[in-house]
């Protein structure tokens, strides 16, 4: 695990001196395990440069470009949790720029906040400010394609012919809260001519050159000077013609939609492994070992965030839980017989058991041992995490062989740390659809826990079902004007809470949930319902798994088995929120719970039906028309011939009468007895023409 000192000493040996100004792209998961987390790298980052440098984070932040409001005060980052922390540093000044802002800390951050430009990339921006400063990039563990934004800079200097300005105007509020309506210049790339950009060949000839390379912890780690990279990519981007030193040839299309880069996964079983054997509990390492990985394969677009929170904060009416660290916990006879040891298995210990060292006899020790009657050769999973005790699991057939006429030593060598920098965390991405956000059509909200030890069906296999429905998502963007999708994963129901409670501002946004679990066992899958129980969510669910064929069970809220429904759909949020899971299924909560019970095509099975719930639910929308009289079908287009499709024919006046404003698409569907695809796809025939407007799906209570 990398801490702090072996940091400065990694990022001394990469050839960071005291003084220097350094411009970082970052992705923090690529290191693997830091203890102190993100925290910790800024600090040794700063640490290195020393009081005369100056560390430059990119927050930028594209959705200026959408028409969406820039306000510098507020508005986050987009570029990673690193960023974000130096954003909101109070040591920290930001540049004034809705796109390409960025934040300071150090000698020069005065002069960086006043910089001001109209422009992106040109002479006239801060990238040029860099070259004056001798500033050096430094890229941590991104592949260039996904960093290294000064080689926009270079393309611009370079005038390159695959690249052209443009302008975006909107709002953008300084930090007096007055508005500003200005145009901003971009050197965009040419989608119509198909440009994407792949910066690898050009990253190789700067390794060969300019680039001192390391690999620190997991990360493969690059330091270049700014001049040199201008003067090496200048000279190659003028004497180099046509694709293929910065960018590839698609379709117009792939161009516009291009799939942003994710770890590859062979199988959500590999997935799963990596997950299962770590200790994960509310808040202790191997949770947080636990979001890293789920970070490491989702999109890079997704912007993947860790959110840490302060042990015993209040939190609507519960607080949050310490964080738990077990140095060591057994339990032997009074001679010195291992019976049950932490290290061997995380079920053995009773989760946030108190510590202990104690000789006990058989009659003081019996209280405090847990095991399973119905499975006596499996090893149970038992906590206390609010009401706090301690004690050991063990199988029934090894409690059973116990001797009673013994006594035996119980030890606990454990800590409840409060210390804010190790705090509680979750974590969340969100997929886009085509397009990008759509500010007033809301968020689905997807959730899996990831804090039962040693487990593999619950809940692991919810989390990499999770994780392949987002992958997919990003890989093929939901129709764009669609709602974006909000994947959460963290610990069972505090998890929920704690999120929620510090992001209330983001509950009127959401218009429904899903949660997911036990999707790998052999079962077949459950719907549970909302607890509206006949809501528009209720019946996309049932509608996709009717369509697919396949048998499936029903439940009524909280029936099935009650999990953070209870929290999204519960008092004060009351969102409409499903679950999909396989419950029950024998060896729920105790070892049995492994790799052996995982069947691949389960997972992939309950990945499908989640996905197109997804899609149908936050693809759906209010058509409401603007025309009078019916339409002259056949003079624009939308006449649908009786020989080709009978039904869409006979159903066309149907759907045209409920194009009121009043009813989804889905809606629309139901009524006249057509799938919602083939619906949706006429409808929008209709849209494109301006014969209806597209209304989202009203907020929580809107509907009420």
């Amino acid at each position: 695990m990398l801490d702090s000192k072996k940091l400065i000493s990694e990022f001394k040996t990469l050839g960071i001196k005291k003084g220097d100004v350094i411009f970082i792209h970052s992705s923090y998961k690529a290191f693997g395990r830091v203890q102190g987390g993100p925290q910790a790298v800024i600090d040794a980052l700063l640490n290195s440069v020393g009081k005369d440098g100056t560390l430059i984070m990119p927050t930028f932040n594209y959705d200026f470009l959408k028409g969406i409001s820039w306000d510098i005060r507020s508005t986050p980052s987009q570029m990673g949790v690193l960023t974000e922390i130096v954003r909101k540093d109070p040591r920290a000044r930001r540049m004034f720029h809705p796109i390409y802002s960025m934040s300071a800390i150090g000698k020069l951050a005065d002069e960086v906040a006043a910089h001001r430009s109209l422009d992106c990339f040109g002479e006239t921006t801060v990238f040029k400010k860099f070259r004056d400063w001798n500033a050096k990039i430094l890229i941590l563990g991104l592949p260039y394609s996904k960093s290294i934004t000064f080689l926009h800079h270079c393309e611009q200097a370079a005038n390159v012919d695959y690249r052209y300005l443009k302008e975006f105007k909107g709002i953008a509020i300084d930090a007096e809260g007055k508005q500003h309506d200005d145009g901003y210049t971009m050197f965009v790339r040419d989608v119509e001519r198909g440009i994407v950009l792949d910066f690898e060949p050009i990253g190789a000839l700067l390794d060969k050159e300019v680039v001192i390379r390391r690999k620190i912890g997991d990360a493969d780690v690059r330091l270049m000077d700014c001049n040199e990279v201008f003067r090496v990519a200048v000279k190659a981007l003028q004497e180099h013609k046509g694709p293929g030193l910065t960018y590839t040839i698609e379709s117009p299309d792939r161009a516009k939609d291009w799939v942003p880069n994710m770890k590859p996964i062979s199988s959500l079983k590999d997935v799963l492994a990596e997950i299962v054997p770590l200790h994960r509990t509310l808040a202790s390492d191997g949770t947080d070992a636990a979001l890293e990985i789920v970070g490491s394969y989702l999109p890079e677009n997704a912007n993947y965030t860790i959110e840490t929170y302060d042990p015993l904060k209040p939190v609507w009416t519960w607080y949050v839980p310490e964080r738990y660290v077990v140095h060591e916990a057994y339990l032997e006879t009074e001679d010195g017989a291992r019976i049950v040891d932490f290290k061997n298995d995380p079920l053995h210990l009773l989760s946030y058991s108190l510590p202990i060292n104690k000789t006990l006899a058989w009659a003081e020790l019996e209280p405090y041992l847990y095991f399973n009657e119905k499975l006596p050769h499996t090893i149970p999973w038992q906590f206390k995490y609010y009401d706090r005790d301690w004690g050991f699991c063990l199988s029934k057939n090894q409690f059973d062989q116990l001797a009673r006429d013994k006594k035996y030593h119980a030890v606990i060598n454990a800590e409840f740390i409060t210390d804010p920098a190790q705090g509680f965390k979750i974590s969340t991405a969100v997929v886009h659809p085509k397009g990008g956000l759509v500010p007033g059509a809301g968020e689905m909200f997807i959730m899996a826990h990831i804090c039962h030890p040693n487990q593999a069906n619950d809940d692991a296999a919810g989390v990499v079902t999770e994780i392949e429905v987002a992958r997919r998502l990003a890989a093929n963007p939901l129709p764009a004007g669609s709602m974006s999708v909000r994947f959460w994963f963290g610990p069972e129901t505090i998890g929920s809470i704690a999120y929620l409670a510090h992001h209330e501002d983001m509950i009127p946004n959401f218009r429904g949930g899903m949660f997911i679990e036990m999707t790998g066992n052999d079962n077949t899958i459950a719907l549970q319902h909302t607890r509206q129980d006949n809501s528009l969510l209720d019946r996309v669910g049932q509608f996709v798994l009717k369509q697919r064929g396949a048998e499936f069970r029903e439940g009524e809220f909280a029936q099935v088995i009650a999990n953070d429904e209870r929290v999204f759909n519960g008092p004060g949020v009351n969102v409409p929120c499903v679950s999909i899971t396989r419950y029950p299924y024998p060896e729920y909560h105790t070892s049995d719970d492994n790799l052996s019970i995982i069947h691949e095509d389960k997972l992939r099975e309950a990945a499908d039906v989640i996905e197109e719930m997804i899609r149908v639910y936050a693809s759906n929308y209010i058509p409401k028309r603007t025309f009078r009289g019916p339409i002259f079908l056949s003079g624009h287009g939308l006449w649908v011939d009786w020989r080709v499709n009978w039904n869409l024919n006979r159903a066309i006046e149907k759907i045209m009468m409920r194009l009121e404003g009043d009813l989804t698409v889905f809606e629309i569907a139901e009524q006249v007895g057509l799938d919602y695809w083939a619906v949706r796809e006429y409808i929008e025939k209709f849209r494109v023409k301006g014969f209806v407007t597209a209304l989202p799906i009203p907020v929580k209570g809107e509907n009420a």
